[in-house]
């Protein structure tokens, strides 16, 4: 009676870590899920602020005037999902398939630089005291292909 008392609370015990183990299985894979879901791609177009320099030169290649401002303008940032697996085929051993946050179209803009200087550093005023240059910026952002 003992012995079959003893092999039944031995399977009971079994049967609560088998139990135990699936739960433990189960959860690990819904936290599994949940960083996978984190990882999606959040690729988007950012406003941003640059410093922009530019100068001009005469025929001889001297400076005649530098005109300076700070603009506004879209930059991609975010992430992307890549994936290394290891592989028989490829030389290294490993696949790769990397995909980086990059721009899918561009417009371009004309911006009116307004501080302008000399090459002494004195202030231009009027006409000469501001200067129109063009800049490309992103327009919409996308995870792509690395290296393409």
């Amino acid at each position: 009676m003992t012995s079959n008392f003893a092999n039944c609370l031995l399977i009971t015990w079994y049967i609560f870590l088998l139990i135990n183990q699936v739960c433990s299985r189960e959860q690990n894979e819904v936290e599994v899920a949940e960083v996978v879901a984190a990882m999606k791609d959040a690729c988007e177009t950012l406003p941003s602020t640059i410093q922009v320099t530019k100068e001009e030169y005469d025929d001889l290649g001297n400076v005649v005037r530098s005109c300076e401002g700070t603009i506004g303008v879209t930059k991609c940032e975010g992430t992307c999902t890549s994936q290394i697996q290891p592989s028989v085929v490829t030389p290294t051993g490993f696949l790769k398939d990397c995909h980086c946050c990059r721009e899918t179209w561009m417009r371009q803009r004309e911006i009116l630089l307004t501080d302008c200087y000399t090459q002494d550093g004195k202030r231009i005023f009027g006409q000469q005291g501001t200067m129109v240059i063009h800049l490309k910026e992103p327009e919409a952002c996308a995870c792509h292909k690395c290296g393409l």
